[in-house]
């Protein structure tokens, strides 16, 4: 019975686990066995019974749960891995995967998913768990987290350096806020120094400020600085000695206190002396206003003609100059004065006299305004000596009248004056242009007759007369001489003229006459002859006066009789002209034409046959022609053109497609055959490129040839190179992965760590993914290695001290420097044990704990840090050897550091 049930049990029940490893090939993960491959799973005696069931099932809950709970630590560790790259690709949950994370202490683990996560949280909580510099600077130039999220990795980082590379290489607005912060920090750590160097300056100043001669001045820099020491006041306490300071400050301000007592005193005085001063110059200048005044009230007197009311006057500048005369004043102000009274007493004095000159103002003014302003350069002419003798009887009386001029009177005139100058300064300035532009061209006619160019000398000499009688008598008489003199020139040059034209006239009369009735004289020479003498005729100037209308009135005649045989020629010619220029413009309406029609074989012979009909059509009117010809090259040219343009354009194009190809060639192959591809297509997009297009084909495509010829064989030997160096990495990997197994010490580690990291492996290759596991199982070791020697130290170093005869080579290195120094002088060996324990945090019953608690505050406040348990045990080690009284202290630190 027991062997028929062996016979028919499962095969996953089997005891061999070979066969039950087997057997879970053939089970499926549905609900039929999935309860049977979870048992497999925790349950089966067999490491690899477990994992054979763990990958069958292949869910993250059960990855974890192994990598918990299951007795094979490498079983573990793959169980981790497979949990690892679930995550990695993003196989699972993002509940799942918070969940991993807060459960996970590996810190390679940890590493991984932070430099691969894309969720920005998770990342950004991973890094803030992590702390490390590389993970923080890789993730800050990267764009996946938010700018919030990088200003708090940002706080992680404090090395200067560090931070100051970042400044140069973050995006903005971090690396100006990073500049800011930089900025800002060192000059917080500036700031006391600076604030020093300010301080000092300013108590220097304070100190010279007495030195000065002038009290406001030293006052006024004094205020100066005040402020300026109120302003750094508050930041005094950054500094040590901010109380000496302090009283400096106070003391150099008595000092100065007691320098200032008399200067304010005589101060006092000059400013007494002061005030007198300006009451003088306040009475001066009611004495004076009140002269003014005088002054005023009698011109008012004189304008209105009451000069029997000057009484009251007299008698107030008496009154006046006896005020003066008692007054305070320098004697040269009073003198000043007096004798402006004086003045004014003679000016009663002169009343009638200067009442007349008033008069013959006011008449002058009435006469002035009555007159006409000119409005032309011959009224000015007329106006022009009343208007001076104006402005000096004017200058005269005012002169005469002096402060007794009314001031209603220069009002009026200042109006008059306003009115008219502008347009007598406008009216004198044009006939002085007037003056010199006459005088100008006389010059240039004497340079013209003595140069000999009398022909001109008569039409400019037309021009002075005209100028001349335009200007006024004076300005004639200031050129009579030179007008007069080129005056008799022109005369000698009109008889001179009349002598010589005569006769050649009179030969060219004859001259045309006979033309007039020759008959054998073609037509365009005929033509030719009486245009020549025309021309001869308008140069030969002018005859005797009794012969020149009867001499031009013959030449006319004679030349029309001449001419009349041309004009029947001419006009057939006119006629010709008229066709010729027809024919070519339906010459040129075919050629527009032809610019619409496609560009087929016929094109060409269209156009040679319009251009030899262009060239037969004969002459058209010159002015005509020009037009007609400059439209005719002009759509020659753009119908060669187009031709020549489009073939030309194509031939560049298929060249320039020809370089690229060639160019592909310096390329890597897939970039290469990518690049032909389209020039390929770029090709058929091209036109006819004229007679070397079939040349520039060809040549195209032996270069697509060897492109695609070289792809053919980069894959062929990429293939084949792939498949030795995965064969060669394979037999490399296996080597070095036994090495970090069996590598047990640190050294070892770190040789087996370095030759994996050395491996160079096949891209798309399924050993990178192990490298990566293998490297993190061997930083792991490495790091719980470190870890364990970091701590040994401690208690190598205390079983050290346990011996009484003990020397420095007999502790440890890392603690070898700071053995029996002997500078402690701050705290005892007892003191500084107690200290230990306070900071550590375990529990103390030493008699001095309240003691050395305050001395802990005291020079945590005096050196702005905390002290650390490391840095204490270098100072209780600085004692030396322990004594036999100290082992207990030895014994209390072995708890600390247990």
């Amino acid at each position: 019975m027991m062997i028929f049930k062996r016979w028919f049990a499962p095969k996953w029940q089997h005891k061999d686990a070979a066969v039950r490893q087997q057997a879970i090939a053939g089970l499926s993960v549905d609900a039929q066995h999935k309860e049977i491959l979870h048992e497999l799973a925790f349950n089966d005696g067999h490491e690899a019974v477990r994992r054979a069931a763990l990958e069958k099932l292949n869910e993250f809950s059960l990855w974890w749960q192994a990598s918990k709970q299951d007795s094979a630590e490498r079983l573990k560790q793959y169980a981790e891995t497979q949990l690892v790259q679930m995550i990695l690709d993003n196989r699972i949950s993002v509940h799942l995967k918070r969940q991993f994370i807060e459960e996970c202490h590996r810190s390679s683990i940890l590493e991984k998913l932070a430099l691969t996560e894309a969720d920005a949280d998770i990342r950004f909580s991973l890094i803030m768990r992590l702390k490390k510099t590389d993970l923080i600077l890789t993730n800050l130039q990267q764009d996946l987290l938010s700018l919030e999220q990088k200003r708090q990795l940002l706080t992680l980082i404090t090395e200067p350096k560090q931070l100051e590379k970042l400044s140069k290489q973050l995006a903005e607005p971090l690396a100006s806020e990073l500049k800011l912060q930089l900025q800002q920090q060192q000059e917080a750590k500036d700031k006391p120094v600076q604030l020093r160097k300010v301080v000092n300056l300013l108590l220097a100043k304070f100190n010279a400020v007495r030195e000065r001669g002038d009290l406001t001045q030293m006052q006024q820099k004094w205020q100066q600085y005040q402020q300026e020491w109120d302003a750094v006041q508050s930041d005094l306490a950054l500094l040590d000695d901010a109380v000496e300071l302090t009283q400096k400050y106070e003391k150099i301000k008595v000092l100065t206190e007691n320098a200032w007592a008399p200067l304010r005193k005589e101060q006092q005085q000059q400013l007494a002396q002061q005030q007198k001063i300006v009451a003088l110059q306040q009475q001066q200048q009611q004495f004076e206003n009140q002269l003014q005044a005088m002054q005023q009230q009698l011109s008012q007197l004189m304008s209105e003609g009451r000069l029997d009311e000057t009484d009251p006057l007299a008698a107030e500048a008496a009154t006046l100059l006896q005020q003066i005369s008692q007054s305070e004043l320098a004697a040269g102000v009073k003198s000043g004065l007096q004798k402006a009274l004086a003045t004014f007493e003679r000016q009663l004095q002169q009343l009638p006299a200067q009442a007349e000159q008033l008069f013959k103002l006011t008449r002058l003014l009435a006469d002035w305004s009555s007159a006409v302003v000119p409005a032309d350069a011959v009224q000015f002419q007329h106006i022009e000596a009343k208007y001076q003798q104006w402005q000096q009887e004017w200058s005269k009386g005012r002169k005469a009248l002096g402060a007794m001029l009314p001031e209603s009177l220069a009002q009026a005139q200042h109006q008059l004056n306003a009115q008219w100058q502008p347009l007598m300064s406008e009216f004198a300035a044009q006939t002085e242009k007037n003056l010199k532009s006459v005088r100008s061209k006389l010059a240039e006619f004497r340079r013209l007759y003595e140069a000999g160019r009398y022909k001109v000398l008569f039409g400019l000499f037309k021009g002075i007369q005209q100028s001349y009688a335009e200007l006024s008598v004076a300005q004639q008489q200031q050129l009579a001489k030179d007008y007069q003199a080129a005056e008799q020139q022109l005369q000698q040059l009109n008889e001179l003229q009349n002598y010589i034209a005569t006769p050649r006239k009179q030969e060219l009369v004859a001259q045309m006459q006979a033309l007039a009735v020759a008959t054998d004289v073609a037509a365009p020479e005929r033509a030719e002859q009486v245009k020549l003498a025309r021309a001869t005729w308008q140069t030969l100037g002018r005859a005797d006066e009794a012969l020149e209308a009867d001499l031009n009135q013959a030449f006319n005649l004679a030349c029309e009789q001449a001419f009349a045989p041309c004009r029947d020629y001419f006009a057939a010619q006119d006629e010709q002209r008229k066709q010729n220029s027809l024919i070519k413009q339906q010459i040129l309406a075919d050629l527009t034409a032809l610019l619409e029609q496609p560009l087929d074989k016929s094109f060409d012979s269209q156009l040679a046959k319009l251009q030899k009909s262009w060239r037969e059509s004969g002459p058209t009117e010159s002015g005509l022609y020009k037009e007609l010809s400059a439209r005719f090259k002009t759509l020659v040219d753009q119908l060669k053109g187009r031709v020549r343009g489009q073939h030309e354009q194509n031939l560049t194009e298929k060249q320039q497609l020809i370089q690229k190809a060639q160019q592909l060639l310096n390329l890597s192959v897939d970039e290469a055959v990518a690049g032909a591809k389209k020039l390929q297509q770029d090709w058929k997009q091209i036109g006819f490129a004229g007679k070397t297009d079939q040349q520039l084909w060809s040549a195209f495509r032996v270069v697509c040839d060897q492109i695609f010829a070289n792809k053919t064989a980069a894959k062929q030997q990429q293939d084949q190179q792939w498949a030795e160096q995965q064969q060669q990495a394979e037999t490399q990997f296996a080597e070095v992965a036994t090495q970090c197994t069996q590598a047990a010490t640190a050294a070892e580690l770190h040789a087996a760590q370095g030759a994996l990291k050395a491996l160079d492996l096949p891209a798309k290759s399924a050993l990178l993914q192990q490298k990566q596991q293998l490297l993190a199982e061997v930083q792991q070791k490495l790091e719980i290695l470190e870890q364990t020697a970091f701590n040994a130290s401690y208690q190598q170093l205390f079983a050290v001290l346990e011996q009484a005869d003990v020397t420095a080579e007999a502790i440890p290195a890392r603690f070898r420097e700071y053995f029996a120094k002997g500078n402690e002088e701050q705290l005892t060996r007892a003191q500084l044990t107690t200290a230990i324990e306070l900071i550590s945090g375990k529990d103390c019953l030493a008699s001095d704990k309240a003691q050395v608690q305050l001395q802990l505050l005291s020079d945590k406040h005096n050196s702005g840090s905390s002290l650390t348990v490391d840095a204490l045990l270098t100072r209780w080690l600085g004692f030396g050897a322990v004594k036999a009284e100290e082992q207990s202290l030895l014994q209390r630190l072995k708890v600390v550091f247990a």
